[in-house]
């Protein structure tokens, strides 16, 4: 760790939770020192019905494949996509390192690729991310007795998140104790074509000691509430359903990114309105923007629509969780929506 980086945990640690730590973070200065990023992987399979008028109807074939994750305590942790942290070399150290030491490095370091059969250094976020997913991805279907599955990561299809932030766990939760880092994530979709969702859900099992529980095939519009679930058996730091909902937001985002590449326009709108009535709970992309530190034209490019369209989405979705009672009111709203079509 660098005597800097070492500096600014130790500021960090020293101020309360909370307002004055995220206060502190933006400050690009202090967050670059501390800086790291992640990476990880929704799994999709199936098609949209082009021929069905309902939007339901529509994606109902379409499926994401997620993991049940435990936290260090073995009690649920939240639902997630494939990833996690990158691993990264520090340059002197990679460099005081024989040939072949350097060699040893590559898969378990994801800065480090095979060039002219020597071990490289890179700093190219691209290559950065993709290795990021491949490794996590092994670790944790390894945790479900899974060894045999490999993934081309060139069909790795990055989700545009603008100003993405995960600093949550170092402004909310970390008590000071050892390394930490502000996160930049980075969310990937991946179409299965090659049955290895069925695969991972017919064989998998899992580590009494490690991160995962179980992985899970869920239909995408069954998916696209699982955020804002209160309450619970077992319960997230800010009160939401342990085994319900995603645990990171960019997480749950990426689904509606899944979506918006599959209907667009008055199509999603329609969507949006038919996943809030479906919910009991409040969906909103205000909520999630908050907690993701970016703007609601930011989540916009994530789900892939314009920001009008995003606003019709979240204001339409907050008038059916209003009048969620009221069939009439809901009816009316949706008819609404329907013959703007």
């Amino acid at each position: 760790m660098s005597s800097i980086k070492k500096e600014i945990l130790e500021k960090i640690a020293l101020t309360p939770k909370g307002e004055r730590r995220a206060k502190m973070l933006e400050n690009e200065e202090i967050r670059n020192s501390v800086l790291n990023s992640g990476a990880n992987v929704l799994l999709y399979t199936g098609d949209i019905k082009q021929n069905e008028e309902n939007i339901i109807k529509k994606l109902e074939n379409i499926y994401v494949g997620v993991i049940l994750r435990k936290n260090k305590k073995g009690n649920f942790d939240g639902l997630g996509a494939l990833g996690g942290l990158a691993e990264r070399t520090k340059e002197d150290e990679f460099y005081a390192l024989s040939l072949e030491m350097r060699k040893k490095l590559i898969g378990v370091k994801d800065d480090v690729i095979l060039e002219n059969n020597e071990a490289k250094l890179i700093t190219d976020m691209d290559v950065i991310r993709k290795n990021n997913v491949l490794r996590e991805m092994k670790e944790e279907l390894d945790d479900l007795g899974i060894s045999d599955v490999v993934i081309d990561k060139d069909k790795l299809k990055l989700i545009d998140m603008p100003n993405l932030r995960d600093d949550n766990y170092m402004i909310n939760i970390w008590n000071g104790m050892g390394d930490c880092f502000a996160i930049t994530p980075y969310c990937h979709i991946y179409k299965d074509e090659d049955g290895i969702i069925d695969k991972i859900l017919e064989n998998h099992s899992s580590k009494q000691n490690g991160e995962v529980a179980c992985f899970k095939k869920i239909k995408l519009i069954d998916a696209l509430d699982c955020f804002g679930n209160q309450k619970g058996e077992f319960q997230l730091e800010d009160g939401r359903d342990a085994k319900k909902d995603f645990r990171y937001p960019h997480e749950y985002l990426a689904l509606w990114g899944l979506a918006g590449r599959f209907v667009k326009g008055d199509d999603i709108v329609e969507l949006a309105l038919n996943i809030q009535e479906r919910s009991n709970h409040m969906v909103s992309f205000r909520e999630i923007a908050k907690r993701t530190k970016q703007s609601i034209e930011d989540i916009a490019v994530s789900v892939n629509v314009d920001t009008d369209t995003l606003l019709c989405m979240e204001n339409a979705m907050h008038r059916v969780y209003k009048h969620k009672n009221n069939i009439g009111i809901v009816k009316s709203i949706q008819n609404y929506w329907n013959n703007l079509r």
